[in-house]
């Protein structure tokens, strides 16, 4: 049996505590949109973590070998690409107790709905995730976080600090238009790989309020790609005609610059 398919011991730390860490990727045809930045920011969590790591060759290998078992897709089919690094064994330390998968998804549909503009709820406040600079599969909050505002009849969940202040959707990066000079929340959100795209390295913050939210923010992640909170807890929010035409250049860029993307 090959390891991709073998069984995970169900007392594996992966398992029981969710200790793993993943990338996931949009793939058009064979170009993966932003390959590096996402190997870079797991190579950094993995290093700044002090944990056995795979080289970007062996990432790139198992991406290749995804696609090269999976049916033909033309340049433009979309697909989801992700890269799991879990622990399947007790000793963190030895590489040999992680294991490395790639699998190729369908995108899911509420992605690809939200992509025509948000409907975003406010979730609880004492709902927060545990390692936010993670890209960790212990994702309970992101999961909690989804099914609540789907029960409120929106499409993402928007985290925020104790203090009321917004941080990041569940899936996504949060980003307020703020009259064109576009802001992140100052601290306890992962850096998004989308959203450092998009700002084109500047990473200006400021706290993240629902008015300045309201006035236009912006959600972006791999699948939903960049686009307008059109609502907020029920309330419209703004979008400026200078924002939307910022995002709508973006998502171009994402799927047809060669500087966005890498053909695997």
């Amino acid at each position: 049996m090959a390891v991709e398919y073998a069984p995970v011991p169900f007392l594996s730390p992966a398992v029981q505590r969710g200790f793993g860490f993943f990338e996931t990727a949009l793939v058009a045809g064979r170009r993966a949109v932003l390959w590096e930045p996402h190997l870079e920011r797991m190579n950094r969590i993995l290093s700044g973590l002090e944990l056995p790591k795979p080289t970007r060759e062996r990432l790139t290998a198992a991406a290749r070998k995804a696609l090269d078992v999976s049916p033909a897709a033309t340049p433009d089919e979309q697909r989801a690409l992700r890269l799991t690094w879990f622990a399947v064994g007790d000793d963190l330390d030895d590489e040999a107790s992680f294991r490395l998968e790639a699998h190729l998804l369908p995108i899911p549909e509420s992605r690809l709905a939200r992509r025509k503009g948000s409907h975003s709820v406010s979730l609880p406040l004492d709902l927060q995730r545990d390692t936010p600079g993670v890209k960790s599969t212990s994702y309970f909050a992101a999961i909690q976080g989804g099914r609540l505002a789907k029960k409120a009849g929106g499409d993402e969940g928007l985290l925020r600090a104790p203090d009321g202040h917004y941080l990041e959707g569940t899936t996504t990066g949060l980003v307020a238009w703020n009259g064109g000079a576009p802001v992140l929340a100052p601290k306890g959100v992962l850096p998004s790989v989308t959203a450092a795209a998009f700002l084109g390295g500047s990473s200006a913050s400021a706290p993240l309020t629902a008015q300045k939210l309201r006035e236009g923010a912006i959600l972006l992640g791999s699948l939903t790609m960049a686009t307008p909170i059109l609502t907020l807890d029920g309330g419209a929010c703004a979008c400026p005609p200078p924002m939307l035409a910022r995002i709508a250049e973006f998502n171009r860029r994402l799927l047809q610059d060669p500087a966005f993307g890498t053909e695997l």
